[in-house]
């Protein structure tokens, strides 16, 4: 496992054991790959809930609405958080704002500055979750590690076509069918594995981390 930077000092991903791309770009492309979403729209249109159906106005069968959506959404997402970064180095934002928020209501937010803990998973960091500011629902969501709130790790991401992500179906990365919350848990708890072992508990520990290590190469 390996952090990369993205949009320094305040972008970070995971780049996982096995995986040629950080999960960022790699979420990134996949979710805007026309013949995955086909795929997983094909596998699992009927799995779309009810609530998402009647809140895009799209039957289920017309599978290449939700592909529009999800590439749409997520091209947003990543141009928003492209804008946020810039204009924290610029000073025209001081943080990302309410871009991220807690993935779970067991999942709190304790300091000012962000960052927390998570009673969900058991955890002393805080994970978030973000959809974007464009129409909702939102298909899409990105997950990371909140550090503080000028300061985050992408986790993972995924197609949410559910309200509860125990219920949203996905695939692992073998190509079998597991569920978005599954996917989710297993990354929380392996980067809060890999940042606790690596002494990493704020923006302060993360950016001497990245400093030390990057001088290590």
């Amino acid at each position: 496992m390996e952090i990369v930077k993205i949009y320094v000092p305040n972008l970070y991903a995971i780049r996982y054991n096995g995986d040629k791309l950080n999960i960022y770009k790699l979420v990134y492309e996949r979710l805007t790959d026309a013949d995955y979403l086909q795929q997983f729209f094909d596998t699992f249109k009927d799995r779309i809930s009810k609530h998402i159906v009647s809140s895009l106005g799209y039957p289920r069968e017309e599978t290449e609405e939700y592909i529009s959506e999800v590439h749409d959404r997520m091209i947003d997402i990543v141009e928003e958080i492209q804008k946020i970064c810039c204009d924290i180095r610029n000073g025209k934002a001081k943080d990302f704002g309410t871009m991220f928020e807690p993935h779970s209501r067991q999942d709190l937010r304790q300091l000012p500055a962000g960052g927390g803990s998570s009673t969900k998973y058991a955890l002393s960091y805080l994970p978030v979750k973000c959809w974007g500011s464009g129409r909702k629902p939102s298909l899409v969501r990105v997950y990371a590690i909140e550090l503080a709130l000028d300061c985050y790790i992408i986790i993972y991401g995924g197609i949410k076509i559910d309200l509860d992500t125990n219920c949203c179906p996905t695939f692992d990365r073998n190509g079998n069918e597991t569920t978005l919350e599954n996917e989710l848990y297993n990354r929380v708890t392996s980067v809060a594995r890999f940042l606790t072992e690596k002494g990493i508990i704020d923006k302060e520990g993360l950016t001497q981390y990245m400093d030390e290590d990057y001088e290590d190469r």
